[in-house]
Formats: structure tokens, C-alpha cells, sequence
């Protein structure tokens, strides 16, 4: 796995696709040829400068949201995938493992952090294949309330407000 990662989400069809889908950098990686099996047929498809509306569609029908960057200072993607339900794999490094997909106060998880390549195989298996649906769908909705009360504009406002403005406001009232 490159230190740029592969970002992308993997779903299940619908709407856009009648096949599992995977977008976002994997083409610029590689992962196209080794994506094949081994008759050469694709077990995704593989999507490049998606639309956003055809993006937000995908993110809404994705299983999981496949983040592998190591050290990304914030992650954006990451938040989008949760934003949108997409169960979060993310690297076990830097934003995502400090202030993304972190547990809410109350110890609900918020997605899985993995740390090399077979441990983004386990979580994998585990979020596809052994988690079920309502354990899933627990933990995306964990994320999604998550995203409202960190990273929504409401958050933004309020942490710039209490966090700027009052010091300011304290320390000219002080200065009076």
C-alpha cells in the first residue's frame, strides 16, 4: 500500500451500478490490473472524475468507505463517507485516528481503523462478511451523528466562537 492510499467506497449497486464499485484514485495506483480476477473478468469497476451528484448517489448506496492514506492530517473523504453511511475503514494514523473516527462520548464506535494491508483485510472480512446488518447500520449512524456535532457549519460556528471570539472578547474586557 503506497503512502497515498487508495480512497474509495465499495457498494453494493444500485442506481449508478449493478456491480460493486469502487472510484476515486484506484486507477492512478495500479489497482485496475490487480483488481482482475484471475479470467480477467472485473469484480468492480473501477470510477475516475465521477459527477458530484453521481458521487453522493454512490456514497449513499456503499457498504464501506475504504480509506488507506497513512498520516492524512484531516480527511475529508473519510467524513463524507460517514456523512453519507458508509461503514469507515480508515488508517489507523493521524486525523482519522485522532479526530475522525474516534468514539462518541457515550463509546459508540464510529467506524475501524486498520494499520497495514492485512489488517484492512480483517476489517474488511469483518465489516462484509461476519458483521451483521444492524451492527452496521449501528456504527453508520454512530458516524453520521458524529459528523453533525464535529464537522457540521452549527460545530464549526461554535468551536470558532468559543474558542476565538470569547478569549478575545475576555482579554478586551480585561484591557477596559
Amino acid at each position: 500500500m503506497s503512502k497515498r492510499g487508495l480512497n474509495g467506497c465499495i457498494g453494493t449497486g444500485g442506481e449508478l451500478a449493478s456491480e460493486p464499485v469502487a472510484f476515486g484514485t484506484a486507477g492512478r495506483l495500479g489497482l485496475r490490473e490487480e483488481g482482475q480476477s484471475p479470467d480477467g473478468e472485473w469484480d468492480v469497476s473501477f470510477r475516475t472524475n465521477v459527477p458530484v451528484q453521481d458521487m453522493h448517489t454512490l456514497l449513499s448506496q456503499a457498504d464501506v468507505g475504504l480509506h488507506t492514506m497513512r498520516d492524512e492530517h484531516f480527511g475529508i473523504s473519510v467524513v463524507e463517507f460517514m456523512a453519507a453511511g458508509a461503514l469507515v475503514i480508515a488508517h489507523k494514523s493521524a486525523g482519522p485516528a485522532m479526530d475522525i473516527v474516534t468514539p462518541l462520548p457515550d463509546g459508540r464506535r464510529t467506524g475501524l481503523l486498520a494499520k497495514d494491508d492485512e489488517d484492512y483485510a480483517l476489517k474488511l472480512h469483518l465489516a462484509l462478511d461476519e458483521m451483521s446488518t444492524g451492527d452496521r447500520l449501528a456504527i453508520a449512524t454512530a458516524a453520521r451523528e458524529a459528523v453533525r456535532h464535529r464537522f457540521s457549519q452549527e460545530a464549526f460556528e461554535e468551536n470558532v466562537a468559543q474558542r476565538l471570539i470569547a478569549p478575545l472578547r475576555r482579554a478586551r474586557l480585561k484591557d477596559a
